[in-house]
């Protein structure tokens, strides 16, 4: 049963919401004055689009992990078109608010879990036919080794939407200020892999880490793999198939690939989509 309105803005008011401004009701909404995130986010607009591609719309019923899921967002897309899914999140904070969404829209598909994706397993949760790694790769230590980790839940299509590190220090100098602290170029070795990125500084010790709502959870510095080693990483990590999905940031190419670098890969099993 949906909460009353009294009900949504008591909890709104006690929780602030940073990141998706979701309709709850024709009157109220979690972050008003920003776009509607359902109407207007590019991101999901093209994860959607992927999977209608991918299963030609039968979307019903697929087993789908959010990791790192925030506030819920892209979780309650999905799973109001049917299929079931797990958002994980380590803050509690967030969680409280992913939560709200689960209790007001009554989605029995839809589940929220505490807990840090570096406990992302098979023998953990299970498998997904679909897993999504939103922003979240660039806030971890290790990112190609947990992208084979995840990659071992995987049935069929791994989605990363990532941060990735200039590798010349000429394109470092143009990137925007808010992630031009950098380190320097480094190599790191991953098994029989050697990979490129540099060290990105999260929070110092003094800081509380569920007051970081936004950034890495049980790491204070990340490695952000250049684009190069990205690729390679999730290629290496076993998927048959890596492409990148351009069509959501064609019209701001330069500010995706210059000033603030990210990019949004997608990951097939192809032996997945054989069986169907």
């Amino acid at each position: 049963m949906p909460l009353s309105d009294k009900e949504l803005r008591r909890r709104l008011a006690a929780q602030p919401w940073t990141s998706h401004n979701i309709a709850l009701t024709d009157r109220i909404t979690t972050m008003p004055g920003r776009p509607d995130f359902m109407e207007t986010d590019t991101r999901l607009k093209a994860l959607l689009r992927v999977l209608e591609f991918c299963y030609r719309g039968r979307l019903a019923n697929m087993r789908v992990a959010d990791l790192g899921c925030l506030e819920g967002g892209f979780a309650l897309a999905l799973a109001q078109r049917g299929m079931n899914v797990v958002g994980i999140e380590a803050r509690a904070e967030n969680l409280a608010k992913a939560r709200l969404l689960k209790q007001h829209f009554d989605l029995p598909n839809l589940e929220f879990v505490q807990d840090d994706v570096k406990n992302f397993t098979r023998d953990n949760f299970g498998d997904f036919d679909v897993v999504l790694a939103l922003g979240i790769l660039y806030h971890l230590d290790q990112p190609a080794a947990w992208l084979r980790q995840i990659a071992g839940a995987t049935r069929s299509v791994l989605i990363v939407d990532s941060h990735y590190a200039p590798d010349d220090e000429a394109s470092l100098a143009l990137i925007d200020e808010r992630i031009a602290q950098l380190s320097a170029l480094e190599r790191i070795e991953d098994g029989a892999a050697t990979y490129e990125g540099r060290w990105f500084f999260e929070y110092g010790e003094d800081a509380e880490r569920e007051d970081q709502l936004w950034a890495s959870y049980s790491n204070r510095k990340s490695f952000w793999l250049t684009k190069d080693s990205l690729l390679r990483a999730v290629s290496s990590a076993g998927f048959d198939l890596v492409f990148e999905q351009h069509d959501y940031s064609a019209a701001l190419y330069k500010h995706f690939t210059i000033k603030f670098p990210r990019a949004m890969l997608i990951a097939v099993k192809g032996a997945s989509f054989i069986k169907q």
